[in-house]
């Protein structure tokens, strides 16, 4: 636990609002994380994080999130499963970790500023570079450790979420910004898009159901993969909305 708290603090930016046991916490969740899955030799995890899990007494996944992300392994928040299905599909095709998110549209621009408090730090692959971050707290709780990754303006990026386990939803878009307001998630990627008002009337494509995370949620990838994914599709039987 020690040498993993040393690695994330000497490899930030800088810590911000952790203390020093948060962080200690965040890094022995990880290595019980990665015990229990190298167990059972999984693929993926999730955690209902918000909700059923002591995060206040066992500590907070999200660096650990970031962490197994990095190494290859999808980890993903919320107990979301339709965006680890998502991670699993991109990582099989294309080696690449994704961002799950929170859209938020700016129609004046045409820019959506997705943003949560889990991203991982490799995402050109686990042998691609680290992006910088600082370690924050948890937004929304303003307690624990995660990451304020700041991503490669100018990349090309995908949106997707399968739905329906016969259904992806998707779009492109292109990041221009790394936006450092303290209102919502700690990690911001603002991207720039055609029409944000066509893609807020037509999200979700018509075939979203069930609750928040499900309309809401996206996984967000470096480059683009529409023309990629729409050849995967026809081979895994899926159909493609696009929601752009």
């Amino acid at each position: 636990v020690q040498a993993e708290q040393k690695q994330w603090v000497q490899q930030a930016q800088k810590v911000v609002e952790p203390s020093a046991d948060d962080i200690r916490k965040a890094c022995r969740v990880y290595l019980a994380m990665k015990q229990l899955i190298e167990e059972v030799k999984a693929r993926a995890i999730t955690i209902n994080c918000l909700g059923g899990f002591p995060l206040d007494e066992i500590g907070y996944p999200c660096l650990g999130f970031s962490k197994l992300n990095d190494q290859g392994i999808v980890a993903a928040c919320e107990a979301d499963m339709d965006s680890v299905l998502t991670m699993l599909i991109f990582r099989y095709a294309f080696g690449i970790p994704g961002f799950i998110s929170d859209p938020v549209f700016d129609t004046a621009t045409n820019t959506i500023i997705h943003a949560h408090c889990l991203s991982a730090t490799k995402m050109d692959g686990p042998a691609g570079p680290r992006c910088p971050y600082i370690i924050r707290n948890h937004a929304e709780r303003r307690v624990g450790a995660c990451l304020q990754v700041k991503h490669r303006i100018g990349q090309p990026v995908t949106c997707a979420k399968l739905i329906n386990l016969d259904t992806i939803l998707i779009s492109t878009a292109k990041i221009i910004g790394n936006p450092d307001v303290d209102r919502g998630c700690r990690t911001k990627i603002a991207t720039k898009v055609a029409n944000a008002r066509k893609m807020l009337d037509n999200w979700g494509g018509g075939v979203v159901t069930g609750g928040i995370v499900e309309h809401l949620h996206r996984v967000l990838f470096y480059g683009d993969h529409l023309q990629s994914i729409k050849y995967l599709s026809i081979l895994m039987g899926l159909k493609v909305v696009e929601e752009a």
